[in-house]
């Protein structure tokens, strides 16, 4: 598999006509510091999801086609294949993935995540806005003029492969995560935005916020317990920094897996790469060095940290006249 952020570097090489050195362009379409620029072009961290949506805007390419060029061969071409025969295929990949993993004898699970992985947790209307999302930013065909959310249908056969994708993923065990103040962030204003665009009605709001609700609760008892409902064992750690972008870092019987997301969430794979494998590695544990554990704790600290997630989710409420001004402050 060719390396993500090379295809990245090797986009802008490409498409753009600034005739300057590779880091002076980059830092012009990312505000980012020299070393951050170097950092990316040598592959010492990956680039961000607004990283690479920045780039994408900068050299006039639209998302789509960016990741179109990005992934090259590293998914199966078909030029008959729609969007949603491509998500078929993603989920059935990450449930094989998933499958392979619970067979293994050994297995840790090292994550940095910035956002919830919807696609594997059992929330239908939660989900049903992630799968639009993905489907959106992968045609750019669905209008939000003349369609509605409570009008997008789910085909039965990705709900059925959400259903097996939840099991997979409530068995798997001996999970560490590392989590920033964006978790929750991230999809509130998601919620926010189509909200404001009329895209979602003040019903479709109240199952939204009443979802996310259910989850905070559940997410504040597998932090207090350390074990989901299946008995499967997490251990959490909080960030003071935010987290570019998803990396999770698999290591089962002797072998590795790592899996880096980029938009819209799709995971770029890297099997037993042992190069790009122990960077990763490295970052997460800089990570975990660098955080605060919040599973089976009481402190001070991590209660603030759930009245502001609380806080966040109450705060998605119908809005008046005043409150619909459209604000740039996502996508």
């Amino acid at each position: 598999m060719q390396n993500f952020n090379a295809k990245i570097v090797d986009s802008i090489t490409k498409h753009s006509s600034e005739n300057k050195s590779l880091v002076n362009t980059l830092m012009k379409m990312v505000p980012m510091s020299k070393e951050s620029a170097y950092r990316r072009i040598r592959n010492q961290i990956p680039f961000s999801i607004e990283e690479a949506i920045a780039i994408a805007e900068y050299l006039n390419l639209s998302i789509d086609e960016l990741i179109d060029f990005q992934l090259g061969n590293n998914i199966d071409s078909n030029i008959e294949e729609t969007p949603l025969d491509i998500y078929l295929n993603l989920l059935n990949d990450e449930i094989e993935t998933m499958e392979k993993l619970l067979a293994a004898k050994d297995l840790k699970i090292t994550a940095a995540i910035n956002q919830m992985p919807f696609r594997f947790l059992p929330y239908k209307s939660l989900f049903k806005l992630d799968y639009y999302h993905c489907m959106y930013y992968s045609t750019g065909k669905i209008s939000l003029i003349s369609t509605g959310y409570s009008d997008v249908e789910v085909p039965s056969a990705v709900n059925y492969l959400h259903d097996k994708a939840v099991s997979c993923f409530n068995r798997l065990s001996n999970i560490t995560c590392v989590i920033d103040a964006t978790i929750f962030t991230n999809i509130v204003k998601k919620i926010q935005y189509y909200y404001r665009l009329k895209f979602i009605s003040d019903e479709d709001l109240r199952i939204l916020q009443a979802e996310l609700l259910e989850l905070v609760e559940i997410y504040e008892n597998l932090l207090r317990n350390g074990k989901n409902g299946s008995g499967s064992d997490y251990v959490f750690y909080y960030s003071f920094f935010n987290i570019e972008s998803s990396i999770v870092f698999f290591e089962y019987d002797n072998k590795s897996l790592l899996q880096v997301w980029v938009y819209p969430k799709i995971p770029l794979e890297m099997k037993n790469d042992c190069q790009t494998n122990l960077i990763q590695k490295r970052w997460i544990e800089s990570k975990i060095r660098n955080s605060m554990l919040i599973t089976k704790t009481t402190n001070i600290q991590q209660v603030e940290i759930f009245r502001n997630i609380y806080q966040q989710v109450s705060e998605l409420r119908i809005m008046n006249n005043q409150d619909m001004k459209l604000e740039r402050n996502y996508i």
